[in-house]
């Protein structure tokens, strides 16, 4: 497929990534709303978070692999229609349970279009350039959190109903996007003219790749775990550091990060995958430092420093994992082999969320945040030695 159909449906699945992430991060700014009027603790709020990312993981190892047999339009528009089912009950929900309940189905939805997606933006590459989707990926990763953040901000503050509005207004562009998909190709597989028949995906790394694999996972990974911490806790971070309880100032403070992950993914779409992942491990580190510098001193402009380079060292560093496996996963199981990345990228942002909220639930907040930080710290460390004992040949051979 070429030329302008291509680019079309490239962007039809860019957008619906965006969908994807803007789903997955509007409950974030409404954390502190459920955390008031339905007295929850942090470890209960960051609970519900980390609902999502198990869900995902669950998906991933057991139909990662989806797409590449049913089509990318189908798993697409599938992963959709939980998302719509996820933003349905948020908008309904009366108490607790159905939190968790919503929370299971979008990522059961995020699971089946993160993988099938990732591997449609590099089938649908309108341009010559290999890094280009792996880059738009992430673009799409920070769109979609910074509109969740900041259209759900204004829609708590100015408009009635603020715990169930933005789930409607979610609701009705998925369906909007659940139409787009129809003109995507029909029968678009790696898999065309087989008769192989589906098997759970696991996770399955072909021989040779198992280093390229846990170094694209540790990248992308400690990108999605500083991530599970921003989204899971930053509304309440903000609000302490800052010292205000307006949602839209909080909600402004915390789309600094995404507009600087887009930056970040610019930039690194035009890097070789290494060079990315360096950068990325080495500013996420000392965001991370900023971080617990914020916290302990309740400093507004070191709060907004660590979201600026927060910010770029996810974009850096995920959009470089994005890049090397997409170097190296063959076209017959590129979507297993992303969906194997996003397994491990998944479960750091979940332990990374809820062990922040039990943390902080059991032994305060600046104890959540020094932990978090030194754990996460640690493995962008590992992962940028790692970087230096993986050959430049088997990088950019091709």
């Amino acid at each position: 497929m070429k030329g302008k159909s291509a680019k079309a449906a490239f962007w039809i699945v860019a957008w619906v990534l965006v969908l994807c992430l803007w789903s997955s991060a509007a409950p974030s700014i409404v954390f502190p709303l459920y955390a008031t009027d339905w007295h929850l603790s942090k470890a209960t709020t960051t609970g519900i978070f980390a609902m999502y990312p198990i869900a995902i993981i669950f998906v991933l190892v057991i139909v990662g692999n989806i797409s590449d047999y049913i089509g990318r339009r189908m798993t697409l528009m599938i992963g959709l229609m939980f998302l719509l089912f996820g933003a349905t009950v948020f908008a309904l929900a009366p108490n607790l349970h159905w939190l968790f309940v919503a929370r299971a189905l979008q990522g059961i939805g995020v699971g089946l279009t993160s993988g099938a997606g990732a591997a449609a933006l590099v089938e649908f590459n309108p341009t010559s350039n290999t890094k280009f989707p792996g880059s738009i990926n992430t673009i799409t990763q920070a769109t979609g959190v910074f509109i969740a953040l900041i259209l759900g901000a204004i829609l708590i503050k100015y408009e009635p109903f603020p715990l169930h509005l933005s789930y409607w207004v979610l609701s009705l562009l998925i369906l909007v996007s659940i139409l787009l998909c129809l003109f995507l190709p029909k029968n678009q597989t790696s898999r065309s003219g087989r008769k192989s028949n589906w098997k759970p995906a696991g996770i399955k790394i072909p021989k040779g790749l198992w280093g390229i694999y846990l170094l694209a996972a540790l990248a992308v990974g400690i990108g999605f775990a500083y991530g599970g911490i921003f989204l899971s806790l930053g509304a309440q971070i903000a609000r302490d550091v800052v010292g205000t309880k307006d949602i839209l100032v909080i909600g402004m403070v915390l789309s600094i990060l995404s507009l600087l992950i887009a930056v970040g993914a610019t930039i690194a779409g035009r890097m070789s995958p290494l060079p990315s992942i360096r950068i990325g491990t080495l500013l996420i580190s000392s965001t991370l430092v900023l971080l617990v510098m914020a916290s302990e001193m309740h400093s507004f402009i070191l709060f907004v420093t660590s979201s600026i380079t927060g910010g770029l060292g996810y974009g850096f560093s995920v959009t470089g994992g994005i890049g090397l496996a997409n170097m190296y996963a063959s076209p017959e199981n590129k979507a297993q082999f992303l969906s194997s990345v996003f397994v491990v990228s998944y479960l750091f942002q979940g332990a990374s969320a809820f062990g922040g909220g039990l943390a902080s639930t059991i032994y305060g907040f600046s104890f959540a945040i020094w932990m978090l930080s030194l754990i996460v710290g640690s493995i962008a460390l590992i992962t940028l030695l790692s970087t230096l004992m993986i050959t430049r040949r088997m990088v950019y051979a091709k």
